[in-house]
């Protein structure tokens, strides 16, 4: 059953829908916006945050998972994407040493993981969630996204 809070659940049905979906909220992205990603490792959060990358003006392909470095920084054209994987520091991750606060001040913040750091629902963190439904089938949940990422969402749907 699906929150009623919920914005969007969408389908996709291979990586290029799951990039075109992050390409349309990544060229809505604000300086500011918060976006906690959560699945299974498999899942697509990564592939997610390349279209985020590409959406928001930088370079997809310099999108890699970070998982051991844990910060990598895009410099898009419209905003300044910061993508950050909790993974490694497990349940109630501490974000002290990130400085999310800046990085939020300074663009926007994709966290991979995101369950793991509860504290980022005082950034106003919207919350997606990617299931694996079938080898390239994924459900995407949306929630609590901000007015313009959701109306460039309603935007993009066919």
């Amino acid at each position: 059953m699906i929150d009623r809070n919920t914005d969007a659940v969408l389908r996709s049905d291979s990586p290029l829908r799951t990039e075109a979906i992050g390409r349309s909220l990544g060229a809505a992205l604000r300086r500011g916006d918060v976006l906690a990603l959560d699945g299974d490792l498999g899942a697509g959060k990564t592939v997610l945050v390349r279209g985020l990358a590409e959406g928001a003006g930088a370079d997809p392909l310099g999108v890699r998972s970070p998982t051991f470095v844990l910060h990598h920084v895009y410099r898009g054209t419209a905003v300044t994407l910061h993508h950050v994987d909790l993974y490694r520091l497990g349940a109630n991750a501490g974000l002290d040493a990130l400085d999310v606060d800046t990085l939020v001040e300074d663009g926007a913040l994709a966290v991979e993981w995101g369950a793991y750091a509860p504290q980022l629902d005082a950034l106003g963190a919207a919350r997606v969630h990617i299931e694996v439904l079938g080898d390239s089938d994924r459900r995407i949940t949306l929630q609590g996204l901000p007015a313009h990422l959701r109306d460039a969402l309603a935007e993009a749907e066919p």
